[in-house]
């Protein structure tokens, strides 16, 4: 639990550079408590947003001759790009760091009085291989996410990519990670055909490859260099029983999210990817 025992302490959310399109979300519950007979006078919340690089207060001081009880904080980012964090304690101007995080897309900080801080993935998985301070995955840690729910491409338009929501993993410049998508799907007919890539952040290097099902007994190999390689789709799958595998080594040089992308060969012809589908990756450098 945080206490602020001060009429001049305070909770503080900062970001270290300005958003892309959307501040984050932040929620904070507390109880304020007589400090001479340590009786609970008052509870309550605060809902804000983040002002770029400006503090917010996320946690008001308390009143005098009262300790207020932080025990509960949600950071959300709702931004479309990764998003570093810092939560203070502001004691009269004094500052103290609590945690500094790097957050992807859809990724929350969260404090609890019984577990600290811990960041919840954007699968709504805790986060269990990060230093202390840094959004930065740990070298040689393997780290996964599992998509949740199925996700359907039937685009009107034939070949047109799409995110595999919620299948992704967040990554940061200058740093080399080893990925692996395994995603079991489905197709609407057997005459239906699909490609499958990634999508991200810019890189300075990227070598990968992918398969997927063509047949009971054949499937597609791509080697690709680029997002959202190949630029065609096969021309079958099963109906069901298909998997596709995509892997490689990706050098981003800015921060952002890698995340799996899909086509349907036939217009309004769904190609659905499964949950259960898998992401697994290591920051190798």
């Amino acid at each position: 639990m945080i206490k602020l025992s001060q009429t001049t302490d305070k909770l503080q959310v900062v970001l270290s550079e300005a958003v892309t399109t959307n501040q984050l979300e932040c929620l904070s519950s507390w109880s304020d408590v007589d400090s001479l007979t340590l009786s609970v006078k008052d509870f309550g919340r605060t809902l804000i947003n983040t002002n770029n690089t400006t503090d917010v207060d996320i946690v008001g001081s308390p009143a005098a001759n009262t300790r207020r009880l932080v025990d509960f904080v949600s950071i959300y980012n709702k931004d479309t790009v990764n998003a570093t964090v810092t939560v203070k304690l502001d004691a009269n101007g004094t500052e103290v760091i609590l945690q500094k995080v790097t957050l992807g897309t859809g990724e929350s900080l969260i404090y609890s009085d019984k577990n600290g801080f811990y960041v919840l993935s954007n699968n709504g998985g805790i986060k269990n291989s990060y230093f202390q301070n840094s959004g930065v995955a740990v070298v040689n840690s393997l780290n996964i996410v599992v998509l949740s729910a199925d996700v359907v491409n039937n685009n009107a338009t034939a070949n047109t990519m799409q995110d595999v929501t919620g299948l992704s993993f967040p990554v940061v410049a200058n740093q080399v990670y080893w990925f692996e998508f395994v995603i079991p799907y489905t197709s609407a007919a057997k005459t239906t055909g699909s490609r499958w890539g990634i999508n991200g952040p810019s890189f300075s290097m990227l070598n990968g490859r992918s398969e997927y099902t063509l047949t009971s007994i054949l499937v597609t190999n791509n080697c690709f260099t680029a997002y959202d390689t190949p630029s065609s789709s096969n021309e079958s799958s099963l109906t069901t029983g298909n998997v596709a595998t995509i892997w490689g080594v990706i050098k981003p040089s800015a921060d952002g999210t890698v995340i799996a992308r899909f086509a349907s060969e036939v217009a309004s012809s769904a190609i659905t990817a499964k949950a259960g589908a898998v992401v697994r990756w290591v920051r190798v450098i």
